[in-house]
């Protein structure tokens, strides 16, 4: 039996867990930072990017580990959790009554009564939790994540303005490889509006990409959905980090790129004059 073309495109995309491993590489921060950041144990974020959730309690407090991870690392959560509920198989929490459910011991009016009314203000408090969990209205706090040398988002005050062009995508076949492949059209369209240098990145999977400029500011930081295309303009040299750099296309000032002599384990890491 053929499996569908819906599902040959969910197995080539990353899971959720496989989008939080390569933005917590592209960043440099290790297991054992996430996990102290947290309040979690290594073993505990280790499972979330493999995606064995059955080492975790429930599917409601999965949803708020991935969350928690993905502000942590400073991306959009919402791609994320959309993956976690499409490709995910979450444990559901089993609720086991006690052995003696349903046996009336004897007891006094008054006793009895009182004892109805602390059970039923035990289910609502707990009906409260569950409902509470379940909106996401309990978050973890945590404190930026600093490591070392590792690199640390800009804040909105000291951060530059990016200059993020959204370009409508052609229905085409997937283009061919980098260095065969022309400038695309979306390139040539935007060159020379603003006079800066231009970085054209075409995704043909889901990818989070980091650009700095040459003062080490922020330009672009963020999460992109396959089938997008982002035009980023700015001073060289410019820093890119691009995670799952083998499923994405870079044109430098409408030149190809080639990503894969930068590439280590997915993640690409090179400079552009």
């Amino acid at each position: 039996m053929t499996e569908s073309a819906a599902d040959l495109e969910t197995q080539a995309s990353p899971g959720p867990g496989a989008q939080l491993r390569m933005a917590r590489e592209a960043r440099g921060i290790a297991v054992a930072e996430v996990a102290a950041t947290l309040k979690m144990s290594p073993r505990q974020i280790e499972a979330i990017e493999n995606e064995d959730f059955s080492r975790l309690t429930g599917a409601t407090f999965v949803r708020g580990f991935v969350r928690n991870y993905a502000k942590l690392l400073k991306i959009d959560a919402a791609p994320v959790l959309a993956s976690l509920e499409d490709r995910a198989v979450l444990p559901q929490v089993e609720l086991i009554a006690p052995v003696n459910a349903g046996v009336k011991m004897p007891s006094s009016p008054g006793r009895a009564g009182r004892g109805q009314l602390a059970a039923t203000l035990i289910a609502l408090v707990a009906l409260g939790i569950a409902l509470a969990a379940y909106f996401d209205l309990f978050d973890i706090g945590f404190p930026s994540a600093t490591r070392g040398t590792a690199a640390v988002p800009a804040t909105q005050s000291d951060a530059r303005p990016q200059t993020v062009l959204a370009l409508p995508q052609p229905a085409v076949a997937p283009a061919a490889p980098a260095e065969a492949s022309p400038a695309p059209e979306a390139a040539q369209a935007a060159t020379g509006k603003t006079g800066q240098p231009q970085l054209v990145f075409s995704f043909e999977g889901n990818s989070w990409v980091e650009v700095r400029d040459a003062g080490g500011r922020i330009l672009f930081s963020q999460m992109n959905p396959k089938g997008s295309t982002q035009v980023v303009e700015g001073r060289p040299p410019f820093q890119l980090v691009v995670g799952n750099a083998s499923h994405v296309r870079l044109h430098y000032n409408e030149q190809p790129v080639d990503l894969r002599p930068h590439t280590r384990v997915e993640v690409a890491r090179l400079t552009l004059d």
